[in-house]
């Protein structure tokens, strides 16, 4: 039965893969938004990809101050054939994208600090109360945080709270107040879906920065991504073909096509240094640094045996 269900799987994915090339060749279909339409190299269309001064160029000409959304499109399948599994994470951009409703729980002593730091409401552990009364209605915050102190309060509405409920993981619990409600700003959740056109794909869809952001803050949240990704990636995958397209997309008009070619290049040196790694154990590791750090001595030993050897071969040629 395993062998049977793997075989219509295959088939399935080349009858798929087959009908697309079909599309693609015959109509000239563009690739749809936000997704894979085909892999094959010599049907597919050739996208614009912009490099980060082109993309502010553009995003400049249209005149969104908006805030842009990123679809990383992820190659699922590696060696053997094998899918991964999905996967979803949090990840902590270096700015703000965009404004959030917070429930902060904590001390009453804290809550000047909560509110100037970017809670909408603040709530003290006595009070937990009028969250299960429906007094204070959790569907209008995007967001709950409380400090380690108040985490355990919040345990008798956890049910309510779902999938907003605090968790030092999300970056939501935390020591102080003022660090819990600055990392829910600063925090996206994302997770991987399946890609609509293509079995093999995964997409992830993040609010990635402001349309206004300066070049150097577009680069470190696009790269933040990256790693982020790369953390999840399966070992025998790959890495500078598991992030196969970055596409943007504004409110409205066009998406954007992202050069992402520093990145994939970044990736395959990094491989190509781990399996130099790994080609040295630990012991000879450890002698090579040794050697290098006594440089100088390493060529007075070469210099020693080069004079050595000449004062042997001129006392060979004077005895012929």
């Amino acid at each position: 039965m395993m062998i049977r269900s793997l075989l219509r799987r295959q088939l399935a994915s080349t009858c798929t893969r087959s009908l697309h090339q079909i599309i693609q060749r015959d109509t000239h279909l563009p690739i749809p938004t936000n997704d894979v339409f085909i892999i094959t190299p010599d049907v597919a269309p050739v996208l614009e990809c912009l490099d980060f001064k082109e993309l502010q160029t553009e995003l400049q000409k249209r005149g969104s101050g908006g805030v842009v959304r990123g679809t990383f499109v992820i190659n699922g399948v590696g060696a053997g054939n094998k899918k991964m599994n999905k996967v979803r994470g949090v990840t902590a951009f270096s700015e703000k994208i965009q404004e959030r409703t917070i429930l902060a729980v904590c001390e009453s002593a804290s809550h000047e600090v909560a509110l100037s730091t970017g809670a909408t409401l603040c709530l003290d552990p006595v009070d937990i109360g009028k969250i299960s009364d429906g007094e204070v209605n959790i569907d209008e915050f995007e967001s709950v945080v409380c400090t380690s102190a108040c985490l355990k309060a919040l345990s008798g509405v956890a049910r309510i709270l779902k999938a907003k409920m605090p968790h030092p993981r999300k970056g939501t619990v935390h020591a102080t107040i003022g660090n819990a409600i600055r990392a829910s700003l600063l925090n996206v959740e994302w997770e991987m879906t399946e890609s609509r056109n293509h079995p093999d794909f995964f997409n992830i869809e993040v609010p990635l920065f402001k349309a206004d952001f300066p070049v150097t803050t577009m680069k470190d949240h696009v790269k933040i991504m990256f790693d982020d990704i790369h953390k999840y990636r399966p070992a025998k995958m790959e890495s500078e073909t598991f992030v196969t397209r970055v596409e943007l997309n504004l409110e409205e008009g066009d998406p954007i096509h992202l050069d992402i070619r520093e990145y994939e290049a970044a990736y395959t040196k990094q491989t190509e240094v781990a399996a130099l790694k790994r080609q040295y154990s630990r012991e000879e590791t450890r002698e090579l640094r040794a050697k290098a750090k006594d440089k100088q001595g390493y060529l007075d030993k070469e210099r020693e045996k080069i004079a050595n050897f000449l004062e042997n071969r001129w006392e060979t040629v004077m005895k012929d």
